[in-house]
């Protein structure tokens, strides 16, 4: 088994790379720019480039494909015209990866293929999809596309939606690496009441239910979640708790949006029951991890570097 992981350099892509490193895994990373990377070969290419995607599948050759890559900067993603670019790209990558004989491949969807303005319940076999910004209708459209080219050529594929993530590693301009680096730094933090419910789950267990995937014969689509809507504020509470800080924390400073639904959470019968994955992580204790991580990230940057 060769595994090649676009994205490796992403949130979820780095916490793969580890997770199947340390199993002793035969592992190839992608990403845009050169890096190395841990007991894994690094192949950089920018996969929007016409022809990058069949080029990257031709030198690496991989029997599994976890395909993460696409455009995730906080708060420019949702409507970013390259989601497009990121659609055509991707179909170029599983087309390539299948006329090379590959085995298996899984591709990383998102909660935002689905209607948000029903009850809340995200469910894979009975919830409409009705995605509401162009990321949404971009990784709907693919997931269409792919499934139904594997249905009709045989092919093995599996398309993981991933919900809210947070964790080590986690990239400025989110709610909870917001958070933790302002109470951190000795701020206040300012958040909306965070009366709205979603489903978090810790990153290193989204990289986990992927891997699971990846070496599963599971074919169609699962949720990557934990399965339970809680409310933003608890989550925003129970970092700060984890910090030392719960006084910092100014609630109801911002207003909270009155177009964003109230609850969001995904089924997970398919992530336990078809894949036989189950998180690590509880709330609790993954956000007590992700703080750990804030303040290790810190000490690290205090560390004289010993150059003149």
């Amino acid at each position: 088994m060769k595994i090649l992981v676009t994205g490796c350099s992403g949130f979820v892509g780095r916490h793969v790379i580890a997770q199947l490193t340390s199993e002793g895994a035969t592992v190839v990373g992608s990403s845009r720019t050169a890096m190395k990377l841990i007991g894994a070969e690094h192949v950089a290419a920018n996969l929007i480039i016409p022809g990058a995607a069949a080029a990257l599948i031709d030198q690496v050759q991989p029997t599994h494909l976890l395909h993460l890559a696409w455009n995730a900067v906080p708060g420019k993603f949702w409507d970013a015209p390259d989601n497009l670019d990121w659609c055509a790209a991707s179909l170029a990558l599983i087309r390539a990866f299948h006329d090379s004989g590959g085995r298996r491949a899984v591709l990383a969807g998102s909660c935002a293929e689905y209607d948000w303005t029903g009850d809340g319940r995200l469910d894979e076999r009975t919830s409409p999809t009705d995605p509401a910004t162009l990321y949404g209708v971009t990784k709907d459209a693919l997931r269409r596309m792919v499934l139904r080219d594997a249905d009709h050529h045989g092919h093995s594929v599996a398309w993981g939606r991933i919900f809210w993530l947070y964790g080590p590693g986690e990239a400025a301009g989110r709610l909870v690496s917001d958070v933790a680096v302002a109470l951190r730094d000795g701020g206040k933090p300012e958040v909306s009441s965070g009366t709205q419910r979603r489903d978090f789950l810790h990153v290193a267990d989204a990289a986990g239910a992927f891997i699971s995937a990846l070496r599963s014969d599971y074919q169609g689509i699962f949720n990557v979640c934990s399965g339970t809507g809680v409310p933003v504020g608890d989550v925003v509470r129970t970092l700060s708790e984890a910090m030392g800080r719960p006084e910092s924390v100014r609630f109801g400073a911002r207003p909270t949006n009155p177009h964003e639904p109230p609850l969001l959470y995904g089924t997970v019968d398919r992530l336990h029951s078809d894949l036989g994955f189950r998180p690590v992580f509880g709330l609790r204790e993954g956000l007590a991890d992700t703080a750990r991580w804030w303040f290790r990230t810190a000490a690290q940057d205090e560390k004289p570097s010993g150059r003149a």
